[in-house]
């Protein structure tokens, strides 16, 4: 879930651009309706409660049970409550995506910020000629190792309830927060969970089972 990079709807397009690369007004427009949509979709899980309701929930080890900061002081993403379901489905859809971003408030609740879209590369580039898009912007590549201990993926974060100043795709917030996480979900050292094992639970949480997570890195 590296940094992404920064919108360009904040510019005037049509007098910074050239008019051969200006973006029609049209296009940022269906980009806006998209991202109504998830925020329509996800407004409901503002309560971390109706997340775990419906589906959603903190991994139970490994790197991805902690609140994720960066490594450069340009911000944190905060914790990522995963539907294995959807993690699993190689579906991109912008009302339904695979993670819920929370950041730790200091009176202990959790504030949604972000939602973010995964795919696994493997399955995505077997049935696909390039990169999964939403809202007009192309996914970034994770490649295997990272940081996650995840087979490489594919990722998208949307900040669509906390503003973030390096722009709403980019990965990191400056805006947000690991400070206030509990002891167990603050970055830490090295886990013994495996790339299997992790992805295991990712799947398995949703039903899909650790028996798929191994079929999926033969």
């Amino acid at each position: 879930m590296p940094r992404f990079g920064r919108r360009l709807t904040t510019l005037p397009l049509t007098l910074a651009l050239p008019a051969s690369l200006a973006v029609p007004a049209l296009a940022l427009a269906g980009t806006e309706d998209d991202l109504d949509a998830a925020r329509a979709a996800t407004e409901a899980f503002a309560d971390s409660a109706a997340a775990e309701e419906a589906g959603y929930g903190l991994p139970p080890e490994g790197p991805l049970h902690e609140c994720i900061a960066s490594f450069d002081d340009t911000g944190a993403m905060g914790l990522h409550y995963i539907h294995g379901d959807l993690v699993g489905d190689n579906v991109v859809d912008a009302a339904t995506p695979e993670a819920l971003v929370f950041e730790p408030a200091s009176d202990g609740s959790l504030e949604l910020v972000a939602v973010e879209y995964v795919v696994f590369a493997e399955a995505w580039d077997a049935e696909n000629d390039m990169a999964p898009m939403l809202f007009g912007e192309m996914f970034m590549l994770v490649d295997e190792p990272n940081r996650y201990e995840l087979p490489s993926f594919y990722a998208l974060h949307a900040w669509i309830w906390k503003e973030n100043p390096s722009g709403t795709f980019a990965s990191f917030n400056p805006e947000v927060t690991c400070a206030n996480a509990m002891p167990n979900t603050a970055v830490g050292g090295p886990t013994s969970a495996t790339p299997i094992r992790l992805l295991g639970l990712l799947l398995g949480a949703g039903g899909v089972g650790v028996v798929l997570a191994r079929r999926r890195r033969a």
